[in-house]
């Protein structure tokens, strides 16, 4: 492990050597020293501080700022607490998983659990039974060490944006965000890209994924015929943030794919700012950008993390996630990235 920074404190020290007992080098010899040094310098530091440096630098705030921001109107409370204690208070037994599109009982329950956490998705489905419901949520929020939040999409949204943009609720949709359990439910549901996959394996293909968000905004959103209002969509996933836009109605979005990507990794630590020690890169660092269209092969450079590519008049940036080792709160997650997002996000005027 300390090979390499030791290989480089020896560069250096040799380097010191030379200009203070050499100075009759010629001076490109020592620029050419210099440039080697650097370099080895940079290979020594992580890949995660190489991203976070390189966002650091990429997020910077629009050139005009969010003056209204309209958010849909919902709220609940949602209940945190580890799941497999959930099922041992409800006297559930570890058991094979089992996907199922809804929950009619306790056992359906603990087979989903199994299902998604095997996988390490995230997953929601509606429960049929109301008396089970209401006995699940109440051993939840009785159990010791359960914390309760501010939930539902609305009001967390609004509760992240509050203190910077005046809040306007209307009924007018210009971006979206979502997750991949989302965006698989949408194309499956609308006949979309990809609808014949029943499940995610792993972390998401970005070619599947880059494939159904293009057909999204391609099919579905604002064009001169066509009265959506719709020009935007933020992705994400546990390893990688995708942002989506109709060309000439956003700028900033290498800033705001970087900011949400730094949003997960912050908020899911509970840290202040990312500690490299505490997260890990699972994002794939080979990918392609479609598994339909003739696709491009991206290589992931850690000191330049925001990709960015362009298909048919719709521009994507992609940016990995650097992953917590140890989370300790997820609830909520997916909005906090949203709205962080669109925080640095700039709407051009029409």
């Amino acid at each position: 492990m300390w090979q390499r920074p030791v290989c480089v404190g020896l560069l250096a020290l040799a380097l010191g050597y030379l200009c203070l007992l050499g100075p009759e080098l010629p001076h490109s010899a020592l620029r050419h020293l210099s440039a080697s040094l650097l370099g080895g310098l940079r290979r020594a530091r992580s890949l995660e501080g190489r991203m976070v440096a390189a966002w650091q630098a990429a997020i910077v705030r629009p050139a005009r700022g969010w003056a209204r921001v309209a958010v849909g109107v919902n709220a609940c409370v949602d209940v945190v607490l580890s799941g497999v204690k959930l099922l041992e208070a409800l006297g559930l037994e570890p058991g094979d998983g089992k996907n199922h599109a809804v929950l009619n009982s306790r056992q359906d329950l603990k087979e989903a659990f199994a299902h998604f956490m095997e996988k390490g998705a995230a997953a929601e489905r509606f429960f049929s039974d109301a008396e089970s419901f209401h006995h699940i949520a109440q051993t939840a929020s009785e159990y010791p060490g359960a914390q309760l939040y501010v939930g539902g999409n609305a009001a967390l949204i609004g509760q992240k944006l509050a203190t910077n943009p005046d809040l306007k609720v209307f009924p007018l949709v210009n971006s979206i965000g979502l997750n991949e359990q989302e965006l698989l439910f949408l194309t499956q549901s609308a006949s979309g890209p990809h609808a014949a996959l029943a499940s995610w394996s792993g972390v998401p293909d970005v070619g599947v994924v880059s494939d159904i968000l293009f057909w999204i905004l391609k099919e579905h959103g604002k064009t001169a015929e066509r009265a959506s209002d719709l020009t935007r969509v933020h992705f994400h996933t546990l390893a990688y943030h995708i942002l989506v836009t109709v060309d000439g109605y956003w700028g900033n979005q290498v800033a705001a794919v970087a900011a949400g990507a730094r949003a997960a990794g912050t908020q899911a630590c509970a840290t202040e700012t990312i500690d490299t020690s505490k997260v890990f890169l699972k994002a794939p660092l080979e990918f392609v950008t479609s598994q339909i269209e003739a696709p491009s092969k991206i290589s992931l450079n850690p000191d330049e993390p925001v990709v960015h590519w362009h298909r048919e008049g719709i521009s994507f940036h992609f940016t990995p996630v650097l992953v917590c080792k140890d989370p300790v709160r997820t609830v909520g997650l997916g909005d906090a990235i949203s709205a962080e997002g669109l925080l640095y996000s700039e709407v051009y005027p029409q």
